[in-house]
């Protein structure tokens, strides 16, 4: 069989009582996390409004599925597509160390459009939601990550529309030739490109949005009959071929039915770029246990492997001055000194980025290439902090930061920033009821049930 057909077969082929039980739950966790996400997002974030008009003026409301706060319904696809938008705005969604992506931002958004669309109930939900993560991110790690980088491609959106597709045709129930024929339309559709970072751009919001959108799209054209290319992976002109140097596709196959990635993705407990999440523990560590003020500061050096340096250490000039929430996202000198002045970094610090505290902090920090780290990545994001202060260097490593595998975020602590997130747009009792509903996902005979708690 060719991997394509491995790939398919795996997805169409997963079935909820196959599903380990601690698998299970860590799925309800990345829901949650998520729709909290989105409901910030759609009430917070700047691009929000936008693309909400401009999905009315494509004459997307015209269906009955729901975009999260929003009171109109639309049609699967363009509900995939603005949930997908909300998911990635705040970066503070889930995040997969060795496939370097974010792969619920896709693949939720997908299963939860067609899900309501066609009333699947919760066990399918959740059957769909953690075969998606399995293509995504095997797909991804396949491609070296690293590399499919430095060609100027953002994982999350180019490996996330194979994800979104598998969730969805577990969702409609789709046979293996139709599956294999939405992947082959996909091959077609996988875009996202990291040229947003010169000047702040919301592309990358937007290009996870379009996977979601795309992987609908590939399932309807499959379902009517539409050909898609053979091979989409591992052919001549294929995804591993074209998007990337030296990937050997065999690799996608690792512990396929064994391993589910869905239990080795992270949830983020910082808005922000994952690479800055080691060092932000460091730094939160030192100032509190050293009793250090952003005023004490004198020098802070921050070390990072080679790609987290291009993505939010380089150029330095740029990352001491953020113009923009994006830019602040992905600057180490913007969220380490914000971590080093109130020891935190949350949503609401982004109102920060001229605040003549943090420029000091951040005219003090560097961002530097660190052989320790480098040797950990891609297996490990990890980062170096050293503070000078009082005359005195202090310095630590962290190899694993909070909401790793490794050291996971508790139900209650996925439960109070989904509450934290989700109170600008949501009462106490519709919060509790959203809860309730993800923890007993697996009793949800609707999800239909689940979005009508997300609509206004």
């Amino acid at each position: 069989m060719s991997i394509t057909e491995r790939l398919v077969d795996h997805a169409v082929g997963m079935k909820f009582d196959g599903i380990p039980t601690e698998v299970v739950e860590k799925t309800k966790h990345h829901l949650l996390d998520i729709l909290g996400i989105m409901v910030r997002a759609k009430f917070d974030a700047e691009s929000s409004e936008p693309v909400t008009a401009a999905v009315r003026e494509l004459g997307g409301a015209t269906g009955s599925c729901t975009a999260v706060g929003n009171s109109e319904t639309f049609t699967p696809a363009y509900a995939a597509l603005i949930n997908g938008i909300y998911a990635h705005s705040l970066d503070f969604d889930d995040t997969h160390r060795r496939a370097s992506l974010h792969p619920g931002t896709t693949v939720i958004p997908t299963a939860l459009a067609l899900a309501e669309s066609i009333g699947a109930d919760g066990k399918t939900l959740i059957t769909a939601v953690v075969a998606g993560y399995d293509i995504t991110c095997k797909v991804s790690i396949a491609a070296k990550p690293k590399i499919h980088y430095d060609r100027g491609f953002h994982p999350t959106a180019t490996t996330g529309v194979f994800g979104s597709t598998a969730a969805g045709a577990v969702i409609l129930k789709l046979d293996r030739d139709t599956l294999q024929n939405a992947f082959g339309i996909n091959g077609s559709q996988a875009a996202g490109s990291l040229q947003f970072l010169e000047n702040g751009a919301w592309n990358k919001r937007v290009h996870v949005g379009f996977a979601a959108h795309s992987a609908i799209i590939s399932l309807i054209m499959a379902q009517k009959g539409v050909i898609g290319a053979s091979h989409p992976f591992e052919g001549f002109a294929g995804f591993f071929h074209a998007y990337t140097d030296g990937a050997n596709p065999e690799d996608a196959l690792q512990g396929l039915g064994q391993v589910f990635e869905v239990s080795n993705t992270a949830l983020k407990p910082y808005p922000s770029c994952r690479f800055s999440h080691s060092p932000i523990d460091l730094i939160i560590e030192i100032v509190e246990e050293e009793d250090i003020r952003g005023e004490d500061i004198e020098e802070m050096t921050v070390g990072l492997p080679s790609k987290g340096m291009d993505l939010i250490g380089i150029p330095a000039d740029r990352k001491r001055r953020p113009r923009s929430v994006v830019d602040g996202q992905f600057s180490m000198h913007f969220t380490g000194a914000v971590a080093a002045a109130h020891r935190r970094m949350t949503w609401a610090d982004y109102a920060k980025l001229s605040d003549p505290e943090i420029v000091r902090i951040m005219d003090r920090t560097h961002a530097i290439q660190d052989p320790e780290a480098e040797a950990a990545y891609p297996d490990s994001l990890a980062g170096s902090v050293t503070i000078r202060a009082g005359g005195k260097d202090i310095r630590r490593f962290c190899e694993i930061s909070k909401g790793e595998p490794e050291k996971p975020l508790t139900w209650e602590e996925v439960v109070a920033k989904f509450n934290d997130l989700a109170a600008i747009g949501l009462d106490q009792k519709r919060r509790e009821q959203i809860i309730g509903c993800v923890a007993n996902i697996e009793e949800l005979s609707n999800v239909k049930d689940l979005m009508a708690l997300l609509r206004p």
